[in-house]
């Protein structure tokens, strides 16, 4: 039985879609085949099949109203709420 297929598109800059077409190459594969390749590991991963992270300055600061601080340094010294506790008790198990 024949499979059904969808077409995905996005935008890149120039410079973008170059690099990703070199890169492919190098590896043997179209850009069509890498973008299936990525989007097959995301689906089996439930999410990136890397870590997603935005870099974060050693130097930068969060600043908190004073209402909100209070809010925080009160959350701090409260107990953690049962929901919390028993998430961090459960045994997980991850799927082969």
């Amino acid at each position: 039985m024949a499979t059904t297929t969808t077409s995905l598109n996005t935008k890149l800059s120039v410079e973008e879609k170059e690099e990703f077409v070199r890169t492919t190459a190098a590896l043997g594969l179209t850009t069509s085949s890498a973008i299936k390749v990525f989007v097959r590991m995301f689906n089996e991963c439930g999410g990136f099949p890397f870590d997603v992270r935005r870099p974060v300055d050693s130097e930068s600061v969060t600043y908190l109203s004073d209402k909100d601080h209070e809010a925080f340094v009160r959350a701090l010294d409260e107990p953690m709420p049962c929901a919390a506790r028993s998430l961090l008790e459960r045994e997980f198990e991850w799927a082969d």
